[in-house]
């Protein structure tokens, strides 16, 4: 298998692009969701992604379960998107007969979770298009507890946390650490400190007073001293 947890660092991005696996079902609902999920394929794409969806390998014969299992393991990350029918599939509650590609799909992305439960959310990543809900997805994607991203519009804009976290571009990024300050401890009691010391310039005020034990030992400000 080509991958086994968590996709690119933050701030790196594949040659290429990453390679993205889209994993979802068909709704009774005359193929709006179906054109919804197409959307978000091409608007990946069109983003430098490489979006793998079913409906090019349906222009040509294939053996749809070796096919979704290569799919599966080829690629950087897997999107599950969330809709009723999904769930149902991929939970074994769907009508005999029915769905029963999704099925196959969800239990190889289960599997994933069953062998790495504690880095599958790092690849498997949970999506929510207009008028969905995560709670459309199933339980074994760790419900309420794991991250998803909702794509409303499906657009570049509605996209970018997704996109973001496709091409390890983070958004919100940590500040480089400064250096530690040089802190004294206090003088004996009653001593004025000189305008020479560190803290003089108000770096740190510190609390009005800090209990310990039964005593309340008060601190002096600066403008006390100086008064």
């Amino acid at each position: 298998m080509r991958h086994t947890s968590a996709g690119p660092e933050p701030g790196s991005v594949p040659a290429g692009g990453p390679r993205v696996f889209i994993s979802y079902a068909h709704e009774p609902d005359g193929g709006v969701h179906a054109e919804r999920v197409r959307a978000l394929w091409v608007l990946l794409r069109q983003h430098g992604i490489d979006a793998r969806l079913d409906r090019p390998a349906a222009e040509r014969p294939q053996d749809w379960a070796a096919w979704m299992q290569r799919e599966i393991e080829a690629a950087d990350y897997v999107l599950t998107v969330a809709s009723p029918a999904y769930k149902r599939r991929a939970e074994g509650r769907e009508e005999p007969g029915r769905g029963e590609g999704v099925a196959w799909e969800a239990a190889l992305i289960k599997d994933v979770v069953y062998r790495h439960p504690t880095t599958w959310y790092e690849r498997i990543l949970r999506v929510v298009l207009p008028d969905g809900s995560r709670d459309d997805l199933p339980a074994f994607l760790g419900g309420h507890t794991v991250t998803h991203y909702t794509v409303d519009p499906i657009d570049g804009g509605g996209a970018e946390p997704l996109i973001r976290c496709l091409t390890g571009q983070p958004y919100e990024t940590e500040p480089p650490l400064g250096p530690l300050p040089h802190l004294p401890p206090r003088g004996r009691r009653g001593e004025v400190p000189r305008a020479g010391n560190v803290l003089m310039g108000n770096t740190f005020n510190g609390p009005a007073a800090v209990q310990i034990g039964d005593d309340n030992h008060q601190t002096v400000g600066r403008r006390q001293q100086d008064g």
